[in-house]
């Protein structure tokens, strides 16, 4: 599956591109409404408007509409802001993106609740999910480390422990945050999490006024 290109024009969207994005929305709600197990096609073109058939024009399958929603929702956003990053500071572009997926993990908590199960206990749907979805997250956000470490914004470090690490820990906190937001953080306000988290992520736990270790 190719992603879509990001860009700070904007063209009309075609009919097949807004029919697409109809049948993928009525997915969504479709999807946190029943879960993905019990979610038909027949119930997915009800709530689009549109007969059956049509969604088969545009995705084989379920597991292609997960996908396709997945993309949408969760690559190309984090794209988008990996595409500003070099005119942001490190501090900007870790509060933007944690932003960004505390919003998305409240906007999407049903569907969040229904396909997380899917993805884990689903082998084909896991493997793709992490091949065309995590996957290029991981290494957009490898790409963008690699050229503040080379502008000595940050120090060197191993990216292939560092990225997945702040990757994960946003992604379970957001989602776990928007399923259980009465067990996790309650009452603690997406401002202050973002604070703290970017300056965890920039400097840990050291003490500010510490002398670096030899």
């Amino acid at each position: 599956m190719e992603h879509a290109q990001t860009s700070n024009e904007s063209y009309p969207a075609t009919p097949e591109e807004i029919r697409r994005n109809e049948i993928l929305e009525a997915a969504a709600v479709v999807f946190g409404e029943k879960g993905f197990q019990r979610a038909t096609m027949k119930d997915i073109a009800a709530k689009a408007g549109i007969v059956p058939g049509t969604i088969y024009l545009y995705f084989k399958n379920k597991r292609d509409l997960l996908i396709a929603i997945a993309d949408q929702l969760i690559y190309q956003p984090v794209g988008q802001t990996f595409s500003q990053g070099e005119e942001m500071t490190s501090e900007e572009l870790l509060a933007a993106l944690l932003q960004e997926r505390l919003r998305f993990s409240r906007d999407n908590r049903d569907l969040l609740k229904a396909l997380i199960p899917e993805i884990w206990t689903d082998p084909e749907l896991q493997e793709r999910f992490f091949s065309q979805i995590i996957g290029p997250v991981l290494a957009g956000g490898a790409a963008i480390l690699g050229e503040k470490i080379a502008d000595s914004s940050l120090r060197e470090c191993r990216m292939d422990i560092v990225v997945p690490a702040i990757a994960g820990s946003i992604v379970i906190l957001s989602a776990f945050r928007s399923v259980a937001p009465q067990h996790l953080l309650a009452g603690v306000s997406d401002g202050e999490i973002i604070a703290e988290l970017t300056k965890l992520y920039l400097h840990g736990l050291a003490p500010e006024d510490a002398e670096p270790a030899e």
